[in-house]
């Protein structure tokens, strides 16, 4: 069978609410589990509401793109604090670190890109549906089971554990991202 064009129009994806700290969305564009797509790449949308954060991880054998669609975001990029805008474009090589916190009024969104494949089957797990008619869950708590689920799809362990605000807890005061901002450059 002939490689086939990939078109998926506005919000045709594959849409799943997600937990604390993320408290966002995500949309699944193409992933090898979907008809027709291409093997070994997983791509989608995230967004991020204001304070919604992705903690610090890393994959063992997976580069992440990532292309920033909306807003603005703080960023841990391999031990380093960035401020990061709209129009930035970043690339994570396997065991590279990198989280995101939306210090921002309004949502931040990005494109990710996975080769290969499978940050999209995280997502899904520990995700609820989001469609037409859904009520938006958001907040609701990380699943007990993420960190196994973490482990059996495309994360690694890291040594040492991020810490706050990079780790998995929610952010509720917002003044502990001043220090950050200072720093990032």
């Amino acid at each position: 069978m002939a490689p086939q064009m990939i078109v998926v129009p506005p919000g045709g994806g594959e849409q799943h609410w997600q937990p604390e700290p993320a408290n966002g969305w995500i949309e699944v564009l193409t992933a090898p589990r979907l008809a027709g797509a291409v093997p070994g790449l997983s791509a989608g949308l995230q967004e991020l509401p204001p304070l919604g954060k992705i903690r610090e991880h890393a994959h063992p054998a997976q580069t992440e793109m990532f292309w920033i669609i909306q807003g603005q975001a703080l960023a841990r990029l391999d031990g380093e604090v960035r401020r990061i805008v709209a129009g930035t474009f970043m690339v994570a090589p396997p065991h590279v670190r990198h989280g995101f916190i939306n210090d921002g009024d309004a949502p931040f969104r990005m494109l990710w890109t996975l080769v290969p494949a499978g940050l999209e089957e995280f997502f899904v797990a520990i995700g609820r549906p989001k469609g037409p008619g859904l009520p938006d869950p958001t907040p609701y708590p990380r699943p007990a089971e993420a960190g196994s689920i973490e482990l059996a799809t495309v994360f690694e362990t890291l040594d040492p554990p991020p810490e706050p605000p990079w780790d998995t807890a929610p952010i509720a005061d917002p003044a502990v991202l001043e220090p950050l901002r200072r720093l990032a450059r």
